[in-house]
Order: structure tokens, then C-alpha cells, then sequence
């Protein structure tokens, strides 16, 4: 035998008996492999009546987020995307650009999305626009300045009522007084009406101004102290009062408390999962000048008598 051909042969056994290095056993795989993050697309515009937009996240990390930085742009995280949603803007202004942040754990590469929206389009026709429409003085009188939105430059106003007097401000805005105090037993009513350049009637504002305040509350549960269940449940408080309107104010833990009617609010109690009774709350009732508090308490939850010979534990006969 030739030396070349030895050589050949010696050399095709040794790689014949070499262990294989197969595809799927290649060091470094696995558990040092890069976080990726990728969203596909930047950046978002909304029209003035917003909308919302579904984004892809495409990421092998474990887990990742997605924040916004502004209020009337909010996102909702889904398994492999999120949803962008815009609320109307009604202002005739751009509101503030939004940034969008997407992050994945295990990296500190984050995306950066910005989002923006149209101003409201401005309508043709002569508008105008207070704040409010309804304005409410108790039985001193007082002042009060309403800010106007308007396209009209030179709007005029009248008030049906001597002694609800009127004066403007400027383009954007006009004060309120009323400087008679009020000796009637319910509330009188004054409406003050804005002409455009034309002299048609764009819009209008009723002032109320209220008697000497009267106020009493009923319910069944009690007129003071109210108790509730500590498993739950609702009531009805009636409001009787003399004057427009009435409001509630409640800060607590475990109520809720919600005004149905221009008489009536409901207080519902939630119910109690643990063993320690829950602290007394304080409601408020406002009508105009006058107030009232009300307090709800949590009932103790009735227990068996010592003397009941009933084993509880098994309820199939007596002990």
C-alpha cells in the first residue's frame, strides 16, 4: 500500500469515531439568549373625535408593560398587543402630546411612542358657550363669574329679572350678582339670555337664588344614627328641603352613596368578610347654607344564644 493512501484511510477512521456535534446541541443556545422587543408601528395621530388602534408587541422576555403619560390617552395590554384609545377632544386646541412606553423584562431597551390628536373643528355658524347653565345663589345673594366659550366677538345678554344684575367681563366671560337678600319660602328664578351680533338668542343661563334653607331627612333605618347590616344591603333616605338642589358629601371605606332623585340618595353598605367590625362613617348632607350628618354603624352579626342547645356544627339533631 501506497504511503498517501495509508494516510487517507487513517484519517477517515479518525473522523468516522469523532462524536457528532449535532444542530440542536450548538453552546451558547438557550438560557443566554437576547430580550427582543419590537412594536410595530410609531407614531400614532387621532382625529378631534378620537378612536382607538390595535399595536402588535412581538418580544421573547417573560413579561412586558405598556404606560402612557397622559389621561385622554389610555392603552389596554393584551397577551401579544395593546389597544391605544383616545377620548373626544372637544377643545379647539391640540391637547398635549402623549408618550406611549413599552418595556420587557430582562432588557433595558424600552420603545417610545408618541401620540397626538387634532384640535376640535371649529363650527361655521355663530355659537355660544358658558360653562354652565344653571347657577345657584342662597337667600343673601352673592357673585358669581361664568366663563364663556364663544366665536362671536361683541355677544350681548339681558336678564328677564331686576334683581339679577349682569355685567361682562370680556369676550370669555360675564359676572352674576345678586346683592337683595330673598324672603320667599322657595327658590325664585332668574334667566339670562346671549344674543349674537344678529341679535338671536345663542344661549342662556337660569340663576337661582334660595330661601332661608329648610332641612330634614327620613328614612327607615333612622333620621341621625343608621344602622346597617354587616353582611350587606341598601336604603333609601328621603330629603326634604326648600331650596333647589341638594348634594352629599361621604370619604369612607365601606359605603356608597348615591344621589337618585332631586329627593332622594341611597346608601349601600358593603358586605363585611372579615371578623372585625367596621368603623363608623359620616355622611353630609348640604341644602344650600344648611347641613346634616348622618351615621351609619355596622349591626353586630346576631350569635346563638348560651342557652340554645343546638350544636350548630351538626346541624342533624341535638346535642
Amino acid at each position: 500500500m501506497h504511503t498517501s493512501t495509508l494516510a487517507l484511510s487513517v484519517a477517515a477512521l479518525i473522523l468516522f469515531f469523532l462524536p457528532g456535534c449535532g444542530k440542536g446541541e450548538i453552546p451558547g443556545g438557550g438560557e443566554n439568549e437576547t430580550i427582543t422587543l419590537e412594536v410595530s408601528t410609531s407614531p400614532i395621530h387621532f382625529a378631534a373625535e378620537g378612536g382607538s388602534k390595535e399595536i402588535t408587541v412581538v418580544t421573547n422576555a417573560k413579561s412586558w408593560s405598556v404606560t402612557s403619560s397622559k389621561s385622554w390617552c389610555t392603552v389596554n395590554k393584551g397577551a401579544s398587543n395593546f389597544t391605544v384609545t383616545a377620548t373626544e377632544n372637544k377643545a379647539f386646541a391640540p391637547p398635549e402630546k402623549a408618550i406611549l412606553i413599552v418595556a420587557a423584562e430582562g432588557t433595558a431597551k424600552k420603545v417610545t411612542i408618541e401620540v397626538t390628536q387634532d384640535a376640535a373643528v371649529e363650527p361655521e355658524e355663530a355659537y355660544i358657550r358658558p360653562v354652565v347653565d344653571k347657577v345657584i345663589m342662597n337667600y343673601q345673594g352673592g357673585n358669581n363669574g361664568i366663563g364663556i366659550e364663544t366665536n362671536v366677538t361683541g355677544w350681548s345678554y339681558r336678564s328677564d329679572q331686576s334683581w339679577c344684575l349682569l355685567e361682562k367681563i370680556s369676550d370669555e366671560g360675564i359676572n352674576i350678582t345678586v346683592d337683595e337678600s330673598w324672603t320667599g319660602n322657595i327658590p325664585r328664578q332668574a334667566l339670562v339670555t346671549l344674543y349674537g351680533n344678529e341679535g338671536d338668542s345663542l344661549a342662556s343661563i337660569t340663576v337661582y337664588q334660595d330661601p332661608l334653607p329648610e332641612l330634614d331627612l327620613f328614612s327607615s333605618h333612622g333620621n341621625t344614627n343608621i344602622p346597617l347590616p354587616s353582611y350587606g344591603g341598601t336604603i333609601v333616605v328621603t330629603v326634604m328641603t326648600n331650596v333647589t338642589e341638594f348634594t352629599l358629601g361621604y370619604v369612607g371605606e365601606w359605603l356608597q352613596v348615591n344621589k337618585i332623585n332631586d329627593t332622594q340618595f341611597t346608601i349601600t353598605s358593603t358586605p363585611n368578610n372579615s371578623t372585625q367590625m367596621r368603623p363608623e362613617q359620616e355622611i353630609i348632607v348640604y341644602a344650600s347654607t344648611l347641613t346634616r350628618k348622618l351615621w351609619v354603624y355596622e349591626e353586630e352579626a346576631e350569635e346563638a344564644s348560651d342557652n340554645d342547645d343546638y350544636d350548630y356544627n351538626d346541624p342533624t339533631g341535638w346535642d
